[in-house]
């Protein structure tokens, strides 16, 4: 008798914690599936100025700049990653999730060593959004010192 009681505790922990881990797991699955775009639910990346011209800088020169978006959609924004179009700029970005309305930026840093010229370079935001990809872009020229 003694072995069935014990039995049946073992079965009833075992049971419980498959529930436990099954409920975990599931809530796990509904979190990221809030955060997925729907045909009615997505956010939207609405960038202020998505191409700018930054003038004129002396070769050697960096300069920063910084785009902001709003989320204009319906669901909070996250931005996963973003790339630059070379190693010339550098971009960093908001981190956090942007709620509906709320504003968010992107920051591009280009260094103009070795860059001589009309130049115009990309930068790419990978987001929650439909299409994934938000383009930003600038265009600048870099003068050559006399030496």
């Amino acid at each position: 008798m003694k072995k069935i009681v014990i039995l049946a505790l073992t079965l009833s922990v075992f049971v419980a914690c498959e529930n436990k881990q099954r409920t975990d797991a599931q809530t796990i699955e509904e979190s990221r599936k809030a955060l997925e775009p729907t045909a009615d639910k997505f956010p939207v990346m609405q960038i202020d100025t998505p191409t700018v011209d930054l003038g004129k800088i002396m070769q050697g020169d960096t300069i920063m700049h910084v785009y902001h978006f709003k989320n204009t959609g319906n669901m909070p924004l996250v931005v996963s990653n973003v790339n630059a179009s070379c190693g010339c700029t550098t971009p960093s970005y908001s981190s956090e999730p942007v709620a509906p309305g709320e504003k968010g930026f992107i920051t591009v840093k280009f260094n103009s060593k070795g860059k001589e010229g009309k130049l115009n370079k990309t930068v790419t935001a990978y987001a929650n959004t439909k299409p994934a990809d938000n383009t930003v872009s600038f265009k600048i020229e870099v003068l050559t010192k006399k030496d």
